[in-house]
């Protein structure tokens, strides 16, 4: 009869031999410390990442309630930022206007003064032009009122006229009697204005010369114009008080159609000429391109 077959032996925990002393497991405790610490820490790392995962959070919700708030402000001040800038622009526009204008007007104003001042001058010296040839009216007048010579205004000048007949032979520079003490009688009278200056025509009519020791009419009312300035000066008045010139027939006062017009045009006129400080002021160009101050 067979036997039945037997189980397997059941394995027995390893017994310490008699006699011998087990091991403390340190290893396995250290391990086991290790490990519970490992996994301690990792808790504490996982609270403290939730902790801050949720303080994130609230701050996230505050920073955006806040957002759109601030969003708006920052809407408005941008819209106050450009107001303010193109008001900025604006006011410097203005100002920069304001300064060109105030010193356009101060430019103005100093062209106005002195404007005014030689407006004042030219009439003090208008004045004194005015009381010279009234004072020259009153001395000629023995003179006037014998016809010896007119007094009159041409082309803006004072103007003592003298006849030819009165000084001059026909065809002749040569003064006669007569003419040489009536030009030193007006020598006399024109010296005393000795800040003045005149100018000493000789004229003639259209009439040519026959016979006469000059070429034509204009050379002739030249040498005239010499003879009377040479008396003039005798008369004591300056040289450089006196310009000679001759204009023939070229500038009559009259038609020369008849004796008693060809007649008005044979004269010596002695023209009183404006002081400098009587002219206008040349333009600020002549002065440039002189080198020299204009006159004022």
């Amino acid at each position: 009869m067979a036997r039945d077959p037997q189980p397997p032996p059941i394995p027995t925990r390893a017994t310490t031999p008699p006699g011998k002393v087990r091991k403390f497991p340190f290893r396995l405790w250290a391990y086991a410390l290790l490990m519970t610490a490992g996994a301690g820490g990792l808790g504490y790392y996982a609270w403290t990442l939730r902790e801050q995962h949720t303080k994130d959070d609230v701050a996230a919700r505050a920073c955006k309630a806040a957002l759109a708030p601030a969003q708006d402000d920052a809407r408005v001040r941008g819209e106050q930022l450009a107001t303010c800038q193109g008001q900025l622009a604006d006011i410097t526009a203005r100002h920069k206007a304001n300064d060109e204008a105030l010193a356009k007007l101060e430019s103005n104003l100093s062209a106005t003064r002195e404007e005014l001042t030689a407006l004042r001058a030219q009439k003090v010296e208008a004045e004194k032009r005015m009381a010279a040839i009234t004072e020259i009216q009153t001395q000629f007048a023995r003179m006037i009122d014998t016809g010896q010579l007119t007094v009159s205004a041409r082309r803006g000048s004072l103007v003592v006229e003298l006849p030819a007949e009165v000084l001059f032979p026909s065809g002749s520079a040569e003064l006669s009697e007569k003419g040489q003490l009536a030009v030193l009688e007006v020598g006399l009278i024109l010296k005393r204005f000795a800040d003045r200056r005149f100018l000493v025509i000789g004229h003639t009519d259209n009439v040519p010369l026959k016979g006469s020791t000059y070429a034509d009419n204009l050379e002739l009312s030249t040498a005239r114009a010499l003879t009377v300035t040479r008396f003039l000066v005798k008369a004591g008045m300056k040289p450089d008080a006196l310009l000679p010139s001759g204009a023939g027939e070229h500038d009559p006062v009259a038609s020369n159609t008849s004796g008693a017009d060809r007649q008005r045009n044979r004269r010596i006129e002695i023209a009183l000429l404006p002081a400098i400080t009587e002219l206008p002021p040349l333009p600020a160009s002549l002065e440039k391109a002189t080198g020299t101050p204009a006159p004022n």
